[in-house]
């Protein structure tokens, strides 16, 4: 993945694809958020996935895997000094702002795992960014440092700071003049989807988790806490035959968990054959399902999009003096009102949307910007 390295630091250095394909497009904004995620919801507890896989099923690649593009290799710095490499491709289609997708790797993985998932993802109108998480691939820092050595022995303090470096690919993504954050979604595998569920339990601006065979408590990293904290959004985990039992316990901790089960390995293989990003190019649709269904959880572009702080409880109309005094680090999007609500946050006092809306691109009257601390 050979290509131009940008810099960029912080200031303080079985539902089935036919039964996706049928689903009526979306016609409004992120508004309607909530009629989709209702679809999409039904239509997978229509059809509950067997529970057994087919006899004399072999894993084989399925058809001609279209192959990733190349990307534009990246570098950027976490909020503990940790320098992540990640590759980029930016949306294919340029008419207007693209949802974002992070692709999280496994363990001893990394981003190049992903290739043949990402032209799935630009067809279905995304940027896509997959990183190194700290200690893989292009992520080790100096040798002093020794993180692939505390990979190797599986340091549970190293893989709960990793949600730090999904934070470090967001803000770079952030500096992406084509790219609408208020549309945004994570892909994990393996532990990668520990990683990207213990951000998305920080992080409210997640539309949605696609997780290629999650894990209860990968590494010392406890998904069923951070389920916990991820509401009612749209999660789709996915894991073979022989793997499903995790996503199965995990789906009960989230209302709009979807299960789907890759068939195989056959008996007497190896159980994890289709493991994490294994299955991409050999369980039959994985890609385009992916897609897909990321595609219609993220929804269309909106202009009724809104901004909170990651520490706060109110949201606030872009441009209004409110959301002039959150720390830019912080500021997180939302599609509009009625998504930021959806994910606990509340209108600001006073009927403020409308009166920011009136003052958007223009200075107080006092001609200083109010600030308002984070977290209130």
């Amino acid at each position: 993945m050979a290509g131009l390295i940008e810099f960029s630091r912080r200031v303080h250095i079985p539902f089935s694809i036919l039964l996706l394909m049928a689903l009526p497009p979306i016609a409004t904004g992120r508004a309607g958020a909530a009629d989709v995620d209702k679809q999409l919801v039904a239509h997978a507890s229509s059809a509950p996935a067997s529970s057994t896989a087919p006899a004399g099923h072999k894993i084989v690649p399925h058809g001609k895997q279209a192959a990733a593009p190349a990307g534009r290799d990246v570098v950027f710095t976490t909020d503990d000094n940790l320098v992540i490499a990640g590759t980029y491709w930016p949306p294919e289609r340029k008419s207007e702002p693209a949802p974002i997708v992070i692709l999280v790797h496994g363990y001893k993985g990394s981003r190049s795992d992903f290739a043949p998932l990402v032209p799935a993802l630009l067809k279905a109108g995304f940027a896509v960014l997959a990183i190194d998480l700290r200690g893989h691939g292009g992520s080790v820092g100096a040798p002093a440092m020794k993180l692939a050595d505390q990979v190797v022995q599986r340091d549970n303090k190293l893989f709960a700071s990793m949600y730090r470096d999904v934070t470090a690919a967001y803000e770079w993504l952030r500096g992406q003049s084509e790219v609408d954050l208020a549309r945004f979604a994570l892909v994990g595998a393996s532990v990668g989807c520990s990683v990207a569920l213990d951000y998305a339990g920080r992080d409210r601006s997640v539309d949605a988790v696609v997780c290629l065979t999650p894990g209860t408590s990968y590494l010392g990293l406890d998904a069923m806490s951070f389920l916990r904290k991820y509401g009612d959004r749209l999660l789709l985990l996915v894991a073979s035959h022989a793997e499903r039992a995790a996503a199965d316990q995990l789906q009960h901790e989230v209302p709009k968990a979807v299960v789907h089960v890759v068939p195989g390995p056959p008996a007497g293989e190896d159980e994890m054959a289709l493991h994490g990003t294994r299955m991409l190019g050999k369980a039959p649709g994985i890609e385009e399902k992916t897609a897909d269904f990321l595609k219609r959880a993220v929804g269309p572009f909106s202009r009724e999009r809104v901004v909170a702080s990651i520490k706060g409880k109110v949201y606030y109309e872009p441009g209004s003096s409110q959301a002039r005094g959150l720390d830019a680090d912080n500021l997180r999007w939302f599609s509009s009102p009625a998504e930021a609500e959806s994910r606990g946050l509340r209108a600001p006092a006073g009927g403020g949307r409308s009166k920011s809306r009136r003052n958007e691109g223009r200075p107080p009257a006092n001609g200083k910007a109010d600030r308002f601390p984070d977290g209130k």
